[in-house]
């Protein structure tokens, strides 16, 4: 954890950039609160540097470390990162490259993921062009974000913003001290001009006509106001030259450019995220009407809020505290509207290992009870916040239609798991935990808890796909359909053989000791990612480099360190994760009732199931899935998800592959 004043920098190398390259890009960031919290990034405005962040990071502020982990973004040009100002030649001075919103966005989505091993972000705050930053995240990274708050910024860059931004321009590069970027000292005639062609315009008409410049008696006059806030302002933090290619980054934003050609309206109408639109009503060059058309072509996704204040764009970045106690308040809601984790305790709970003193399941639910309910349980290495990937407005598993409920697996470290349950069954002291114990844990909550009478059906990938197999078993009459995703019924000898793999490499750690760690056991997570990787993806995903992310990763050694390594270190405790792996390798449905003999036991099944291996899947092999579906002829279909990505093709890792996943559920759930 850092403080809010230990300014951090990332050296990205050789960055190219919309307007040339930058040999040694830097981006500086601060961070605030505990990584494991959800991620929340709050990039900087025109004007603003890091320290000016803090007005909404703190202690009983909307952007709480207690509860969020915070990432504040200093932007290329501001004077902190690259810009002018700090770089060597011969790309200093008027010879900095032209940066767009995109190359920032790059630069952060990179230090995020590659340095903090950040793999979602819950939401992106912004004020000015920090809000237009907050609009791009979920146009380049749709997959990567929940929630994005612009205030008083816009998707696109309007033609009169354009017009008054050439106004201040202008007056700073006529100036006769300017000199076309090469002044020797501060341009002091062409700045104080910036600050004073700039200045009518952040405030709305009536501040000025309420003398809200003399700030209670801070100024005695306009000119005075002028000259230390908007002259001062400008001359003591910043440099010419970084003022002008900021200015540039921002007239040139414009989301609908990255995908869809200049169509803003079709741009911001594929939008998955959820929106809070926060424009001032008294803004005069972020004006409300923008953001009203743009929550127009987000009826689902966006919500309007108008700052009802007469301080025009400053309304939205501390200068007013009346605004700002509304704007946080309205933040805080917005992020707090998240669908919260629920827990119920069972009491005395026994399992196949021995017994659970209070046993306790994680759960969330989504949407309207008296919708037909779909069950959508965790997987491997899998929180509840992982599901959402098929949760959610115009998803498979839509609120809107039915009642979702999804589960955390015992030992997922949300649910009772031997990293949270008291001695004497804490760590190596946690009892094994069966698929079944599991299924009649979810049995209890959503019949005695919830009320549910009924599963319309159980969605499930992975270690979630063999649960969905479970309850068509245990429950027979209630539940109607089940969807199993790169799954098998029973766990194979060959995927039994694999699992062995790395659960012995991080026992065999110096560092495990035998489950009695006293700290991380950093060696045997690392040797049990590493050990993992290869089996998750297919060989052609490998040999077509596609551990390199598109450019995130520079070779495999990384890629392997950071999602692997990184992944189940940042996440994940090891004695769950070895307690997990056990449900995972005595997973066998045919063991419930019929003795093990696994046709008897499928053709029993009478709901419906769709069955949906990969062809790339190393250790729930397709040929399981055509064994288990010859089965059951008159109930179950067989869809093969046809990816290189292997086994991670039916998780969130590929957006192909989640949007034929979501494709096929979709058609089998009307059916």
């Amino acid at each position: 954890m850092s403080s809010s004043e230990e300014t951090l920098y990332y050296h990205h190398g050789r960055f190219n950039v919309s307007g040339g390259v930058i040999p040694d890009a830097i981006t500086a960031y601060r961070t605030y609160g505990d990584p494991k919290n959800p991620c929340i990034v709050f990039p900087t405005c025109y004007g603003g540097k890091l320290d000016s962040q803090d007005y909404m990071v703190g202690k009983g502020k909307c952007l709480d470390p207690a509860k969020y982990f915070v990432v504040t973004f200093a932007l290329f040009s501001n004077g902190e990162v690259c810009g002018q100002s700090l770089f060597p030649p011969p790309y200093n001075g008027p010879y900095f490259p032209a940066v767009s919103y995109e190359d920032n966005i790059r630069a952060q989505y990179i230090v995020l993921t590659k340095h903090l091993g950040i793999q979602h972000v819950y939401c992106v705050v912004g004020f000015s062009m920090g809000g237009q930053q907050a609009y791009h995240w979920p146009v380049m990274y749709p997959d990567y974000i929940d929630k994005y708050i612009p205030i008083c910024g816009s998707a696109r860059t309007s033609p009169h913003n354009k017009a008054f931004l050439e106004g201040p321009k202008a007056a700073l590069v006529a100036s006769k001290d300017f000199d076309d970027g090469h002044y020797k000292s501060t341009p002091q005639h062409g700045i104080r001009a910036f600050g004073r062609a700039y200045c009518a315009w952040a405030y709305g008409q009536t501040w000025f006509r309420e003398h809200g410049y003399l700030n209670n008696g801070s100024y005695p006059d306009l000119q005075t106001f002028m000259r230390e806030e908007w002259e001062g302002g400008f001359l003591t933090g910043w440099d010419a030259n970084d003022l002008l290619t900021l200015l540039h980054t921002w007239r040139d934003g414009d989301v609908s450019k990255i995908n869809d050609g200049g169509d803003l309206a079709k741009c911001l109408g594929k939008i998955k995220a959820k929106g809070l639109i926060m424009p001032c009503k008294t803004d005069l060059y972020f004006p409300p009407e923008d953001g009203e058309f743009e929550v127009s072509c987000m009826p689902n996704t966006a919500t309007l809020f108008v700052i009802p204040s007469v301080w025009g764009h400053m309304a939205g970045g501390a200068s007013n505290v009346k605004d700002d106690d509304l704007i946080q308040s309205e933040v805080t809601k917005f992020l707090e509207a998240a669908v919260k984790t629920q827990l119920y305790h069972h009491g005395r709970f026994p399992v196949s290992g021995g017994i659970i003193p209070d046993g306790v399941t994680a759960f969330r639910t989504y949407g309207d009870p008296k919708n037909p309910c779909i069950v959508f349980p965790t997987c491997y290495g899998a929180k509840l916040d992982s599901q959402e990937y098929l949760v959610g407005e115009g998803k498979c598993l839509d609120p809107s239609k039915y009642f979702i409920v999804t589960f955390a697996l015992f030992s997922n470290g949300e649910s009772s798991s031997p990293s949270n349950t008291p001695a004497p069954y804490n760590g190596p002291y946690f009892p094994a935990v069966s698929y079944v114990d599991n299924i009649r844990a979810q049995y209890a909550v959503l019949t005695k808890k919830l009320g549910i009478q009924h599963i319309l059906c159980v969605v499930g990938f992975s270690m979630g796909g063999q649960q969905a197999y479970h309850w068509p078993v245990m429950y027979p009459d209630f539940v109607d359909k089940y969807v199993a995703i790169c799954t098998s019924a029973r766990t194979s000898p060959h995927n039994i053989a694999f699992l062995e793999g790395p659960k012995a490499a991080l026992v065999a750690s110096k560092d495990f000791d035998d489950g009695h760690y006293k700290s991380t056991p950093q060696h045997g997570i690392r040797a049990f990612g590493r050990v993992y990787c290869a089996w998750a993806y297919g060989q052609t995903w490998f040999r077509e480099h596609k551990y390199l992310g598109a450019g995130i990763y520079p070779d495999l050694p990384s890629f392997m360190r950071e999602r692997w390594e990184g992944g189940y270190l940042l996440n994940w405790d090891a004695n769950d994760m070895l307690t997990l792996l056990h449900t995972w390798q005595a997973g066998d449905v045919s063991k419930i009732r019929d003795g093990g003999d696994l046709t008897k036991c499928l053709k029993a099944i009478k709901a419906k199931g769709l069955i949906m291996p990969c062809k790339t899947d190393l250790y729930f092999a397709p040929e399981d899935s055509e064994y288990e579906v010859s089965c059951m002829p008159d109930t179950a279909r067989l869809v093969i998800i046809q990816s290189v990505w292997g086994h991670v093709a039916g998780g969130s890792s590929n957006p192909e592959d989640v949007a034929f996943v979501q494709s096929e559920i979709n058609k089998f759930l009307a059916e």
